[in-house]
């Protein structure tokens, strides 16, 4: 495993540790003591059976005890050896991970020891650590060798068991923008300012991906005008989920300053948050927010942050489990960006995700947002002529529509023999002026109807998968940014057909 890296000009030199012999415990000693002088190590030293460790954001509680259980014959070492290796590899692992991950690995090698023999070949708890950690055992007279080798059988393609995000249907999110807008123009300047965090939220990170915590650590003095008249907002970008990046354990080390340009009217409610503070609770952070009451880490922390967000849908969603929760609009802003024209920086975010199967559960089934889309859009304008007050309706039957096999066509060139539309429209094997595939296209019959909405959706699901796909090839380095961008604007053509064949169906 890593031990150390050093820095020096322009080369990193790796520290590596095999085995944990005598050498190795001085070194994670030598290593304890170093980070107990910084204060990231602020409770407990290496012998004790409980540290804590913080990282200016969080504080974690790591225990050396076996609660009850007893350390198993099969790892070959006793209670207190066993133990002490668990100890070394925690404080190895510090500088390389943050602290809460340092803290779940470590409490999962100690049930991991006090495991029985069957239960451990079945582990599948960061299996990733929990394989090399046994293989540093030196000399085990046990088992161990028997359970890696099962271990390494059943662990699972990304590590250890993941369960990624699930999100709520889309269409709660474009109602809880609705209740969140109403409560917005109906309340109070103290309802107001209770609830600015979860409003700056909701507007904010649904448009920018901002992870939660990095969202809480907005700075103080986050928002200023430049020359030009345009509102700058800065932003902390955690560094941890880049590979080969040592962790420093402060916000001003693990986080680095970002600058993007935001909408007058919002910079002007962050100035307005920012000018009444007579009633809030103190904090010694340099962060925008001022927490619910005094606390240890002197800023608004997640916990906080999460019930003031439940007391906020009690209000504004008429129930507090409504299901809108802070890590979704990070999600929401790269669909919301995938659709309506990805940039750059969007390829960059979603190429940088560590894993690739976290994004794909998120971005393979594209179709159910379109649809959420455009029937909310209905449901909200029922009655109405237009959409969005811009994109129009045909209510009426077929007329100025030219005949076609099978249906009719909206072109307004073709009766003229303008086939210049036809030509965008092909099936597989280059068959152009293929109406099945054509977004004029009014199928006369329902079921072919059917046919036509089904292979449409499935276009779209299909560019989700392919879209996941390059961004995985760019991940390993086997492809090009420019990849992923066709792979992008393949995706938002065929979710804008897909939602003119549903606004088709809503008609009349």
């Amino acid at each position: 495993m890593i031990a150390d890296m050093q820095m020096h000009k322009g080369y990193t030199k790796v520290v590596l540790v095999r085995e944990m012999d005598m050498e190795t415990r001085l070194r994670a000693e030598r290593k304890f003591a170093e980070y107990a002088a910084k204060g990231v190590i602020d409770r407990g030293a290496f012998p004790d059976a409980e540290w804590r460790i913080t990282d200016e954001v969080r504080r974690r509680n790591i225990l050396f005890e076996t609660e009850g259980g007893a350390v198993q014959e099969w790892t070959g070492c006793d209670e207190g050896c066993f133990l002490d290796y668990v100890k070394s590899y925690t404080v190895l692992l510090l500088g390389t991970m943050a602290a809460s991950s340092v803290a779940g690995i470590s409490r999962s090698l100690v049930r991991l020891g006090c495991s029985g023999f069957g239960e451990a070949c079945a582990w599948d708890t960061y299996t990733s650590h929990a394989l090399r950690f046994l293989d540093m055992i030196p000399g085990s007279p046990g088992y161990t060798g028997s359970v890696m080798e099962r271990i390494e059988e059943n662990r699972t393609l990304d590590g250890w068991a993941r369960k990624p995000r699930k999100l709520a249907g889309f269409r709660y999110y474009l109602r809880f923008d609705r209740y969140v807008a109403a409560f917005w123009e109906n309340a109070d300047e103290s309802e107001k300012d209770y609830f600015f965090p979860v409003y700056l939220w909701w507007r904010l990170t649904s448009i920018l991906p901002l992870r939660a915590t990095e969202f809480l650590l907005l700075p103080d003095d986050c928002i200023h005008r430049q020359d030009d008249g345009k509102w700058i907002l800065a932003v902390r970008r955690t560094r941890l989920k880049k590979k080969l990046r040592k962790v420093g354990y402060t916000i001003d080390a693990d986080y680095t300053l970002h600058e993007y340009e935001v909408p007058e009217w919002l910079a002007g409610e962050i100035l307005a948050y920012k000018a009444n503070r007579e009633n809030r609770c103190p904090h010694e952070k340099d962060t925008l927010f001022s927490p619910s009451r005094t606390t240890q880490l002197g800023y608004m922390t997640y916990c906080q942050m999460r019930r003031r967000l439940a007391e906020f849908r009690e209000r504004a969603a008429g129930r507090a489990d409504y299901p809108v929760n802070l890590g979704d609009t990070r999600h929401l802003a790269m669909i919301n960006l995938i659709l309506s024209g990805g940039s750059p920086v969007v390829c960059r975010e979603l190429a940088g995700h560590e894993d690739i199967g976290i994004s794909s559960g998120y971005y393979a089934n594209l179709s159910t947002v379109v649809e959420s889309a455009v029937y909310e859009k209905c449901r909200e304008n029922r009655g109405k002529v237009t959409l969005d007050g811009s994109l129009k309706m045909r209510m009426g039957g077929r007329q100025g529509m030219a005949e076609v096999e099978g249906g009719h066509c909206d072109y307004a060139g073709l009766p003229e023999g303008d086939v210049s539309e036809c030509m965008k429209s092909y099936r597989e094997g280059g068959h152009f002026g293929e109406c099945g595939n054509c977004v004029h296209y009014y199928p006369a019959r329902d079921g072919l109807k059917l046919t036509v909405r089904d292979g449409f959706r499935k276009k779209v699901d299909e560019d989700g998968i392919f879209l996941m796909e390059m961004i995985e090839q760019v991940r390993r380095g086997n492809g090009a940014q420019e990849d992923i961008m066709s792979a992008l604007l393949r995706l938002q053509n065929s979710s804008a057909c897909y939602r003119k064949v549903l606004e088709r169906k809503m008609e009349g």
